[in-house]
């Protein structure tokens, strides 16, 4: 995790520019950026999120963080001791924060895996959100690892998710998580205008691997 944040940082991902001017264009984003605020207290507060209802937001999200053995507390750890050598404005740190606190959470509100072409999808998805040329760049990794596999579930994926995240409410704006993440599933994916995810097909890292090693 370490390494792959300096090599996000490496290809682009601190151009967190456009985010900024994105939020700034805002009265809801310039209030997040200046007062700094962070997610509600039940973003993080995995007890919480266990009890809510079955088929809320927040319920589904930390079902896949259970499942998935994800930590996100632990990955935000680990991509500070990343950036520990980088220089970042205040605003800048807190753009970039946002974005990846919610990296997951994205995961859940667009219904793609951790799979190959799963991380396709969200990548395109927070790439067209964001504006982040690194987030681009992980796009095309993704994708040319996938296309190894002789199938284009991956590029699908991205192109589909790109559309997504251009259609949809511009997340990192958004301020009420509390109560949507009370919300159910698919009506939070309504309110935020994000469209239903078209079946596919997932590319298991195992298929890689396989292919590398014939």
């Amino acid at each position: 995790m370490v390494l792959g944040a300096k090599v996000f940082f490496s290809i682009g991902g601190h151009d967190e520019k456009p985010t900024y001017r994105r939020l700034m264009r805002t009265d809801a984003g310039a209030d997040l950026v200046l007062d700094r605020a962070g997610y509600p207290a039940l973003f993080t507060d995995y007890e919480g999120l266990r009890a809510l209802p079955d088929g809320t937001l927040g319920r589904e999200y930390v079902r896949e963080l259970d499942a998935r053995g994800i930590h996100p507390r632990e990955l935000s750890r680990l991509t500070d001791i990343a950036y520990e050598d980088c220089e970042f404005s205040p605003e800048h740190a807190y753009v970039r924060d946002r974005v990846r606190e919610a990296h997951d959470l994205y995961h859940t509100l667009t219904g793609y895996g951790v799979d190959v072409a799963g991380e396709a999808g969200v990548l395109a998805f927070t790439f067209a959100q964001t504006g982040n040329k690194g987030w681009a760049m992980l796009v095309l990794l993704n994708t040319l690892s996938g296309l190894t596999t002789g199938r284009l579930d991956g590029v699908r994926n991205a192109l589909k998710g790109y559309r997504r995240g251009r259609r949809a409410r511009f997340l990192p704006a958004v301020h009420d998580w509390d109560r949507l993440l009370r919300t159910p599933l698919e009506d939070a994916r309504a309110e935020l205008g994000i469209a239903p995810m078209d079946p596919y097909r997932p590319i298991e890292l195992g298929e890689l691997f396989r292919n590398a090693s014939a």
